[in-house]
């Protein structure tokens, strides 16, 4: 018996999560698509060139766009971003998982390192 409660859907209700559903994948099913193009090194280049007409080829709409331009993590993920497939856009644009992680907590990447275990270990900030 799980210690979370089950919705109607039949997804668990794990307070302050946001479960990757298949609702949530249909949602982000261009911005995962747009994504995982990030795993060709020529993709990673046009990207970095001109974010909005490689954003424009898979068709994003403009509040996809949008959150991408903000580089807003949080919004990506409630929109239907997969974190895992996230991580790439995030390593196109030199930010690490760590650095998301503190984003989308609302705290600097240091405060957010003071929280995690083996705190008095330094992060790479290049």
């Amino acid at each position: 018996m799980s210690r979370y409660p089950v919705d109607s859907g039949g997804n668990r209700d794990i307070p302050d999560t946001f479960v990757f559903t298949g609702e949530r994948s249909r949602q982000g099913y261009r911005l995962n698509k747009f994504a995982m193009s990030l795993t060709n090194p020529d993709n990673r280049e046009a990207f970095r060139a001109n974010e909005d007409a490689y954003m424009d080829r898979y068709h994003l709409s403009e509040n996809e766009k949008a959150m991408l331009r903000a580089r807003d993590w949080d919004a990506l993920i409630r929109h239907g971003g997969n974190v895992y497939i996230m991580v790439k856009v995030a390593g196109t644009l030199g930010v690490t998982l760590l650095a998301m992680g503190a984003q989308m907590r609302g705290q600097s990447l240091d405060a957010f390192m003071a929280t995690r275990p083996g705190a008095s270990a330094r992060v790479r900030k290049d």
